[in-house]
């Protein structure tokens, strides 16, 4: 289980905090996400750039965003199924 594979400081697994706790942490990976957004954004202007930094930002937001969507899937609705 994958809650299993993330422990807190305190020991306690994904699947034991609070949902308040784990909107928490997912608020943190997005909000660290879109700061490497940004950095990404500035880099790029930059003519001196590199294709290889570019490419590892872009995946560290990547894993962060699905990191946090793991620990706090989003809401499914009726209206997700009728896509």
């Amino acid at each position: 289980m994958i809650a299993e594979l993330y422990m807190t400081s305190e020991g306690q697994t994904m699947a034991e905090l609070t949902k308040n706790e784990r909107k928490q942490i997912a608020e943190i990976l997005i909000r660290r996400s879109n700061e490497i957004a940004g950095f990404s954004d500035d880099y790029r202007k930059k003519p001196d750039h590199y294709g290889s930094i570019e490419l590892a930002l872009s995946r560290e937001m990547g894993r962060l965003r699905r990191l946090a969507d793991k620990v706090n899937p989003p809401d499914t609705t009726e209206d997700d199924d009728d896509v």
